[in-house]
C-alpha cells in the first residue's frame, strides 16, 4: 500500500514538493518528508547562483555550502517546473563525471521585460 500512496504523491505534487523513489519508498518518503520545507529555500538560492552563471548543481552545491544530495533534486524540480534548462555543455564534478551545465531561464534572468 505504501507504494501507491508514493505513487499518488508524487504524481499529485511534484515537482512543487520533493518526490519520493517507489524502489525503496519508506527511505525515500521519509527524505522527502524531511527536506520538504527547506526545498523551497534552496530552490530559491539555486536560481539565484544561476542568476549570475551557469552551473552545474554540484558547483551549485559547493557554492552554497549544501550537500550534492539536496541540490541535485532541487534542480530537477526546477528543471520539471521549466525554470531551469540544460546548456547543452557538461563539465567534469569532483567524482571525475560528467555532468549538465544549467541555465536558468530568461525569463526567470529579466522578469522586468515582462517575459514571466
Amino acid at each position: 500500500m505504501l507504494l501507491l500512496e508514493v505513487k499518488a504523491m508524487n504524481e499529485a505534487k511534484y515537482p512543487d514538493v520533493p518526490g519520493a523513489k517507489t524502489h525503496d519508498p519508506d527511505t525515500s518518503m521519509e527524505a522527502a518528508t524531511a527536506i520538504k520545507d527547506r526545498a523551497v529555500i534552496l530552490r530559491e538560492r539555486c536560481r539565484d547562483e544561476l542568476k549570475a552563471r551557469d552551473l552545474t548543481a554540484d558547483e551549485i552545491a559547493e557554492r552554497l555550502g549544501e550537500s550534492v544530495l539536496s541540490i541535485r533534486p532541487r534542480i530537477s524540480e526546477l528543471y520539471k517546473r521549466a525554470r531551469v534548462w540544460p546548456t547543452g555543455e557538461r563539465r567534469k564534478n569532483k567524482s571525475g563525471k560528467s555532468a549538465v551545465v544549467w541555465r536558468l531561464m530568461r525569463a526567470e534572468v529579466q522578469p522586468e521585460l515582462g517575459m514571466e
